[in-house]
């Protein structure tokens, strides 16, 4: 269940690393909300994104069905690659994002999301044991134990933010940072690169294990890879 882009716009990409409890399954549905999109200078590293550039407009990016078969296209409107400064070498990309995701798919133990359901902040969604998948409002889980790619938002455009590796139970978004494949991103006048991406939700609903009526389903992880080509 793999999608790849080939763009001359920046779009997104997605986090990764989550949880590892029970288990995952794939994802028919998959929809993210972007607030804020950056590139980040050499230099930077999983935990710092140094002096960032916002190529973002204003607006959410409203609900993005990665799973969708023309989820690069829709995303690849988000973001504006010809924001980047001529000449500057950029080697991270940090994505601001909502904590809610909606979420239709299957994970371990034959758990399937149920239609309606809606996690928390705080809490995740009750699932149903077999049967057909149904569309449920699931959470990034609140935890101290993330590595240091990922942190916490209160505000949708990371101005007030927990320490790396931790969501707060108050944060409403996250920050996460991605390594740019390659040697990076470095814009010369005149020839934009090519944006290369790929994404897959193979593995995108998570169960943290017990009975699946309870309140078991969250967001996963997908698998996701960025790069730039002349």
């Amino acid at each position: 269940m793999k999608k790849t882009l080939n763009s001359l716009i920046l779009f997104i990409l997605l986090f990764s690393a989550f949880n590892a409890f029970a288990g995952t399954g794939p994802a028919t549905e998959y929809k993210v909300t972007m607030t804020k999109l950056e590139l980040c200078e050499t230099g930077s590293t999983t935990a710092n994104c140094l002096n960032p550039l916002t190529i973002s407009p204003s607006t959410t990016s409203g609900e993005v069905d990665i799973a969708a078969v023309d989820a690069g296209a829709t995303a690849g409107s988000y973001g504006n690659i010809a924001k980047a400064k001529i000449g500057t070498l950029y080697t991270y990309i940090q994505i601001t994002m909502s904590r809610q995701f909606t979420i239709t798919g299957t994970a371990g133990n034959s758990c399937v999301t149920k239609a309606g359901e809606t996690g928390s902040k705080t809490a995740d969604a009750a699932g149903q044991t077999g049967g057909t998948p149904g569309s449920s409002t699931l959470y990034v889980p609140d935890s101290g134990i993330y590595s240091d790619h990922m942190n916490g938002s209160i505000d949708s455009l990371g101005a007030s933010v927990s320490n790396d590796g931790v969501i707060g139970t108050s944060d409403e978004y996250f920050q996460y940072r991605k390594i740019i494949s390659g040697s990076g991103l470095k814009v010369k006048a005149g020839d934009f690169p090519t944006v290369k991406v790929a994404f897959d939700v193979s593995n995108a609903v998570g169960n943290s294990g017990g009975t699946c009526t309870n309140a078991v389903m969250y967001a996963e992880e997908p698998g996701m890879t960025i790069s730039f080509v002349d």
